[in-house]
C-alpha cells in the first residue's frame, strides 16, 4: 500500500452525514428515474466553455426525457 502525503488541514464541518446523502441520492434518483445525463461516447470539444454548454443541453434534455 502506498504512502499518501496530507497537505494542511480542514477545518470546520466536512460535507454531510451519509444519512443526509442517502436522501438526497434517492431523491434525485426518483426525480430522474432510471435515465442517464448524456448518450454513451468519446466526446471532445475545443474550449472547456463548448464542454459545459454541451453538458448544461444534456443535462436539460435528459430532465426532459428526451434522452431516449
Amino acid at each position: 500500500m502506498e504512502k499518501m502525503k496530507i497537505v494542511g488541514r480542514r477545518s470546520g464541518k466536512i460535507g454531510t452525514s451519509s444519512k443526509e446523502s442517502a436522501m438526497w441520492l434517492n431523491t434525485i434518483r426518483q426525480l430522474r428515474g432510471n435515465k442517464g445525463i448524456c448518450p454513451r461516447g468519446v466526446y471532445k470539444f475545443k474550449t472547456f466553455e463548448e464542454a459545459n454548454e454541451w453538458m448544461y443541453k444534456m443535462i436539460a434534455r435528459s430532465s426532459l426525457g428526451l434522452l431516449h
